[in-house]
């Protein structure tokens, strides 16, 4: 076994014990002394009391566990595991005979990847730069394992752990590396351009600009920003408002242009993301309300929300118990009112087996809906009058209520696809819609937004 010890540092001092768990596995235990836990403020407790396994070396399994504690005396939680979450780190690793020496330990952890403490005596894990690599997992999954190997980077129910390809593991590693050697440069120049400048004030000397041009620089600021910084630079161009009216009408719209694309990017992507779930119907009435321009294109003409989840059955939109509607929308123009009643992508809109021949009948989901927003209309119409004067919304009419059901997805088989058609096509009080429709018309949007930004003059 080949010999990684410091120079400065003998095995027989490290406050450790070596146990076989069976043959070519063996377990290392951290004992500290007495006098790091008198810093801690444990100076009456005696060390035995403090044995922490911190280790396990299987060389048939070719695996080395970890259990990260916080080995510095002068931590407040001297002792206990190191993250919040995760309690131990595997590693596949061929490392040959396990460890009986304190020496053989020491040697047997330099085999761990790039990116691990390496002495026990600073406390076993990632080193300080790569804690951002278990805070995602903490972040993103509930397990307290973490297994580095070949496995496909993922989750891992049946040995309850979560799976972290090394592969990808080497790359967030290197990722961080990139980023701390670039916040580093941005900092040196920064810094010696700031200094300069403040010694130049006082010496009546022309000030230095930041070089922008930078390699350091340029790379820092095409690092993503999170929502916050966006939304305070947003606010900073609307809140200027002498610069904007001097800014030329073309940088204004294609400005306007831009941004309505990133958002419409983003809503597109939030949209897809949520079609693969498992979600609930208050999931997309969140998706809705936070994007009521979605529901306008369900119309196809001016819409103006009213209420989200009024009551039309009772004499105020806010009452409770009565009849519900997700959505009280009026036209804009006409001020005639509509009811969208939103249900789940996952709603099945055909009967399983057909009818007869290549005929499949409507569900009793999709039936039951449409009954459902029918009356809704109903209850609507009988009470308008009261709930026009009981709620000072005088400017709302229902001189032909527009009903809309937004369900399901479209049928991948053709037949079913035309049963469907056929039905909703002959559903006059109720416009039928379903969700990857509304996906499909966010998406022409952007196409038509995308293609307009192309098209301006600017000459």
């Amino acid at each position: 076994m080949a010999r990684f010890l410091p120079e400065d540092f003998s095995p027989e001092k490290l406050n450790i014990a070596i146990e076989e768990v069976f043959p070519n596995c063996t377990e290392v235990f951290f004992i500290p002394t007495q006098a790091e836990l008198e810093i801690a403020g444990k100076g009456t407790e005696k060390p035995s009391q403090h044995r922490k396994s911190i280790a396990t070396f299987s060389g048939q399994d070719g695996v080395i566990s970890i259990t990260p504690i916080i080995t510095l005396p002068t931590h407040p939680n001297y002792l206990s595991q190191k993250y919040d979450q995760i309690e131990s780190i595997n590693v596949d690793i061929d490392f040959g005979l396990a460890p009986d020496t304190k020496e053989e330990v020491i040697n047997c952890l330099q085999f761990l990847p790039s990116g691990f403490v390496k002495d026990v005596r600073y406390g076993l894990g990632l080193t300080k730069d790569y804690r951002f690599i278990i805070s995602a997992i903490e972040d993103q999954t509930d397990f307290n394992q973490i297994w580095i190997g070949q496995e496909k980077t993922g989750w891992d129910f049946n040995r309850d752990i979560f799976n972290l390809n090394v592969s990808d593991f080497d790359e967030m590693r290197r990722n961080c590396d990139r980023i701390t050697r670039r916040a580093r440069q941005a900092a040196q120049v920064t810094k010696t351009a700031t200094i300069y400048n403040q010694l130049a004030y006082h010496l009546g000397n022309e000030q230095r600009t930041l070089p922008t041009d930078n390699d350091a620089i340029s790379k820092m600021l095409r690092i993503k920003i999170n929502d916050t910084d966006k939304q305070a630079a947003m606010s900073l161009v609307v809140e200027d408002k002498s610069t904007v009216k001097q800014t030329d009408p073309v940088t204004l719209t294609k400005l306007k242009n831009d941004i309505e694309l990133v958002s419409l990017e983003r809503l597109i992507s939030s949209y897809e993301e949520l079609l693969t779930k498992k979600t609930k119907e208050d999931t997309w009435q969140r998706l809705f309300n936070e994007n009521p321009f979605i529901l306008s294109l369900a119309f196809g003409y001016p819409a103006i929300k009213i209420s989200d989840q009024a009551s039309v059955g009772g004499k105020r939109l806010s009452g409770d118990g009565e009849k519900i509607t997700d959505y009280l929308i009026k036209n804009g123009v006409t001020n005639n009112l509509a009811l969208i009643e939103i249900k789940k992508p996952s709603s099945t809109l055909l009967n399983k087996t057909a009818y007869r021949g290549s005929v499949y009948c409507a569900s009793t989901e999709l039936t039951g809906s449409v009954t459902q927003v029918l009356d809704q209309c109903y209850q609507l119409q009988q009470n308008i009058a009261s709930i026009k004067n009981n709620n000072r919304i005088y400017d709302i009419e229902s001189y032909a209520i527009h009903c809309i059901l937004i369900i399901g997805t479209m049928p991948s088989d053709e037949d079913e696809r035309k049963s469907f058609e056929i039905y909703r096509r002959n559903s006059k009080n109720v416009q039928i819609i379903t969700f990857d429709e509304l996906l499909l018309k966010l998406k022409q949007l952007h196409g038509f937004l995308d293609d307009s930004s192309e098209g301006i003059i600017t000459n």
